[in-house]
């Protein structure tokens, strides 16, 4: 039995919905609005197209590393962190980035997460990613 820390699990944000309350995982979200009363970074990631997830990070525990730049609206950040308890926002308006002719989403669903490490995506080709992590779940699933 190992006393080390557990193994993080790339994912897509909209795998979040189907990971297990105190999983430790890694994902890619672009950011839609930031709360610094709360320290809370709201991100998501509209692939595939009908995702209604949303990640509320609490990055409270990295405040003195953050960089302004990783909480600003649009901005694309890598997030490593142990998945919360689950909610569900009914009825609100869904807010932040929203790409051309996407419409209004009735219910969002909230993840929230506790952020170990948060760092700038760059110029990350986000439709390349998404690919290459479709192509390692799909083999993943062959080999099980």
């Amino acid at each position: 039995m190992s006393n080390g820390p557990l193994p993080t699990r790339l994912i897509l944000l909209s795998d979040l919905p189907s990971c297990a309350h105190g999983e430790k995982v890694r994902f890619l979200g672009c950011v839609t609005r930031y709360n610094a009363s709360t320290g809370t970074l709201y991100l998501e990631h509209a692939y595939p197209a009908s995702t209604c997830v949303t990640a509320a990070v609490d990055v409270s525990l990295l405040l003195e590393t953050l960089k302004c730049t990783d909480t600003q609206v649009g901005e694309w950040v890598n997030v490593m962190g142990y998945v919360q308890a689950a909610e569900e926002e009914k009825g609100r308006k869904r807010q932040g980035v929203r790409h051309e002719g996407e419409k209004e989403k009735s219910q969002q669903e909230v993840r929230k997460l506790q952020a170990v490490m948060l760092w700038s995506a760059g110029g990350v080709r986000v439709w390349e990613y998404e690919k290459a992590l479709e192509m390692r779940k799909g083999m993943e699933a062959s080999a099980k």
